[in-house]
């Protein structure tokens, strides 16, 4: 008798509990594939606003941090305001050349929008709002921060020590500070009335 099973294989009731094991398997093999994948995608969005969050934040710093000190009457003297400025960089976004390029806050529906603009590209939205409580600052050569700057046609210290753009964005506090490499003072052959005044 036990010859006779062995031969005649699985029963119905044995195949039925295999099948249904073999089904639970592939259902939650399925499920932590659909969870992997998700998980995956998830990650690589978050991946790409981060790339493209670090390329806003690199362009606002090249151009920024790299402004030049000149005369009123050339390319011009760095002005600025909290809603926006403008400069002179060897560094536009269009590529290397000097050129005097404008940041500026325009104002959108709950906020505001970043951007940029030059003579080449002419103007385009780095950060698309809204932006809560935006405004830019500049701090001088005592350690204060303003609210507008706009030093006058004879003034030495032409450029800030540093700017800052502040905002709350849908993701949390945003903050770029960015320090001016060059001299914030006007060089002696540039400044009126030429000569070695101040120094």
């Amino acid at each position: 008798m036990p010859r006779a099973r062995a031969a005649a294989g699985f029963t119905l009731l044995e195949a039925l509990v295999t099948l249904v094991v073999v089904s639970l398997i592939i259902t939650l093999l399925m499920q932590a594939l659909s969870q992997s994948l998700d998980l995956r995608a998830r990650l690589l969005r978050h991946e790409d606003q981060t790339r493209v969050a670090g390329l806003q934040e690199q362009w606002f710093r090249d151009t920024v941090g790299s402004a030049l000190p000149d005369l009123a009457d050339a390319l011009g003297a760095m002005k600025g305001t909290r809603e926006g400025f403008e400069l002179v960089t060897p560094q536009p976004l269009a590529g290397p050349g000097l050129e005097r390029v404008h940041w500026r806050l325009q104002p959108v529906d709950g906020g505001w929008s970043l951007h940029y603009a030059d003579s080449r590209l002419g103007e385009i939205e780095v950060l698309r709002g809204p932006l809560d409580a935006a405004a830019f600052d500049y701090l001088d050569g005592q350690g204060e921060w303003l609210a507008e700057w706009n030093p006058p046609v004879d003034a030495m210290e032409v450029l800030p020590r540093m700017v800052r753009l502040r905002a709350v964005t849908s993701e949390g506090e945003l903050l770029w500070l960015v320090p001016l490499a060059a001299d914030p003072l006007m060089p002696v052959m540039l400044r009126p009335q030429g000569g070695d005044r101040g120094l």
